[in-house]
């Protein structure tokens, strides 16, 4: 891809202003046509909403932040461009490079040595309350009251389930290394299209396990809370239908140093599984 036109946000809370002005001004000496995206801006280059990214004006979408940020600038997106993650922030499964590296991303991108890989996301819906929302990483429902536990079903085509717990995670690959993984989920390689389902707190020790990725219905016999990738909640009635399926669009994360199952070291280990 002939890359000319970058937008670059980001998690402005955590940027140091020097660090905006060397990327900013470092890209702009190799001319590409630079825009911003709320709530990041600088001087005066064009700034768009997020709602306003697209192809037409981002050929790759630079985030500075740490995955949180780049979990939700993807959940918001309209649509999905090509997004290079540079870490400002913490773990950074999902981001790339760190800002002193930038140079090393212009040179993939001039010399087309990068790779995009497409992550499946899932789509929310609750139709009672007029819910619709995408999430890269996990939807995740919980028991509102704390003083009963609830049961909750679960439908797939021809399979069902139904037991009492405290609560379900639904993650896709990308989400396996968030909230399933400190519960002891497996780590499923990115490029994968599946849910995996981790109960919470089941009576019988439900393990989690996979699924193919066809739409799911999830009730729950009490009020529940549901959150989307750990940064938007919303309180559902008892049995209210909670449909969970794949999204039709997929995230766009670069990669220059590594190839599938990058996010394993990321985490700490090494490809033979040692800290």
């Amino acid at each position: 891809m002939d890359v000319k036109n970058i937008s670059i946000t980001g998690n402005v809370k955590k940027i140091r202003k020097k660090v905006i002005e060397n990327i900013v001004n470092t890209l702009l000496s190799y001319n590409f046509n630079l825009n911003t995206v709320f709530p990041l801006s600088y001087d005066n280059l064009p700034l768009l909403k997020i709602d306003e990214v697209s192809y037409s004006n981002t050929d790759i979408l630079f985030v500075l932040g740490g995955d949180g940020t780049i979990i939700g600038i993807v959940r918001n997106l309209k649509q999905q461009v090509p997004i290079l993650g540079i870490n400002v922030g913490s773990k950074g499964v999902l981001t790339e490079i760190f800002p002193d590296e930038i140079n090393l991303a212009i040179d993939a991108m001039k010399e087309n040595n990068y790779l995009i890989q497409e992550r499946m996301m899932l789509k929310l819906k609750v139709d009672e309350k007029s819910i619709e929302t995408n999430a890269l990483n996990e939807i995740f429902l919980y028991r509102h009251s704390l003083t009963h536990l609830p049961t909750f079903s679960i439908f797939q085509n021809d399979f069902y389930i139904r037991k009492r717990m405290d609560g379900l995670i639904v993650s896709t690959p990308t989400g396996s290394t968030g909230h399933s993984f400190s519960l002891g989920g497996p780590i499923i390689d990115e490029t994968l299209d599946v849910f995996l389902l981790s109960p919470i707190g089941s009576i019988q020790r439900l393990p989690p396990f996979v699924l193919q990725p066809s739409p799911i219905i999830v009730t729950c016999s009490n009020k529940v809370d549901v959150v989307v990738d750990g940064q938007v909640r919303y309180l559902l009635n008892k049995e209210e239908k909670i449909r969970i399926e794949k999204s039709e669009e997929k995230a766009k994360i670069i990669r220059l140093l590594g190839g599938r199952l990058s996010h394993i070291e990321k985490l700490g280990f090494d490809r033979t599984g040692v800290i």
